[in-house]
């Protein structure tokens, strides 16, 4: 299990154990998942992460589980560090996914509208039945409601200032009628809440800033696969790569899942992989915006009849893809 530490995020309980890489610890916390760090990363949040005080809400709402692994289960970990050290681990954690400053920008509600309806579906992910009352402890509070709790040269902020900043959110909620919530941190959704949760979820895919990316995994496609990350990125979204994603689930539901909360897919077929072929199939038949990638030399060779009628990116180098893609994505994504 480890020792029982401080979580160096969010200050919340967590257990830290050693790991093979050195200067490397992995931390098991119930705020903010598993997670292995660059432990010169923990003195230097502020000039690694200009948002450092919401790396951890940005680990609450993307690095937890319903159902947690053991501790010492290493699959389906986030990493903090830097892309040298993130590729030495993810030779021997292929599960592992790589949190960056830029993906920490991408995904962060850029309004205060925006986090009161992710607070809103955080909380309905957490209960399991209506009615139910969840309890959280401070530093998931804190996190779930985007909590500064640094200055921007990485001095904490008070417990008056912090608990200033909760008090008003969650009046906030309150107030719209919204949750109920009590002294202890114990939050119950109420049916104005709940109304408007169905609403979002509607309308899920509208203002969605998450990509899905059909490819295949082969080894020789890792660079191809980094390209694309970086495009997507680059434009403002979240790559989601299906072999990156934690869940608990059976693989073909919960990609079919992915598919659909997308804004928009990605599919590279320079493998002829038959599961790229039918996720990007999946998407366009939902109506969603498919773009699709693919090696000049392989779609002149093998390209299938049907997809040659559409618009590819034809790349020959990897670092073409990028600039290509990004100006796809702006060009066609409103």
């Amino acid at each position: 299990m480890g020792e029982r530490v401080d979580c160096p995020i969010c200050g919340g309980e967590a257990y830290r154990s050693d790991v093979e890489e050195p200067f490397h610890d992995f931390y098991a916390c119930e705020t903010c998942g598993r997670f292995e760090i660059d432990t010169l990363y923990i003195d230097d949040l502020p000039r690694k992460f200009h948002n450092h005080q919401f790396l951890s809400s940005y680990l609450y709402y993307n690095g937890k589980l319903d159902n947690p692994m053991p501790q010492n289960e290493k699959r389906f970990f986030n990493f903090i560090g830097d892309n040298k050290n993130f590729e030495k681990v993810k030779k021997n954690n292929y599960w592992c996914f790589h949190v960056t400053q830029e993906i920490i920008d991408n995904w962060f509600p850029k309004s205060f509208v925006e986090k009161v309806d992710m607070i809103l579906l955080g909380f309905r992910k957490r209960t399991d039945y209506l009615g139910q009352a969840i309890r959280l402890t401070e530093a998931e509070l804190y996190s779930a409601l985007f909590i500064n709790r640094f200055s921007e040269i990485g001095i904490p902020k008070s417990d008056q200032e912090c608990k200033e900043q909760s008090t008003f959110m969650t009046n906030y909620l309150v107030k719209k009628d919204f949750i109920d919530f009590t002294i202890d941190n114990k939050i119950m959704l109420k049916p104005a809440g709940l109304q408007r949760i169905d609403e979002l979820q509607k309308n899920s895919t509208k203002n969605s800033k998450t990509v899905f990316v059909a490819m295949s995994f082969a080894e020789d496609m890792k660079g191809v696969r980094e390209s694309i990350r970086k495009a997507i990125l680059a434009a403002g979204y979240e790559p989601r790569i299906m072999d990156e994603i934690e869940h608990n689930h059976q693989i073909v539901p919960e990609m079919l899942y992915e598919i659909q909360q997308s804004r928009f897919v990605v599919a590279d077929l320079t493998k002829r992989n038959n599961g790229a072929y039918y996720e990007a199939g999946y998407a366009l038949g939902l109506g969603k915006e498919v773009i699709q990638l693919c090696r000049k030399e392989a779609f002149a060779k093998d390209g299938h009849f049907d997809v040659k009628q559409v618009n590819t990116i034809l790349w020959e180098k990897e670092d073409d893809l990028i600039e290509a893609l990004v100006k796809r994505i702006n060009s066609t994504i409103e």
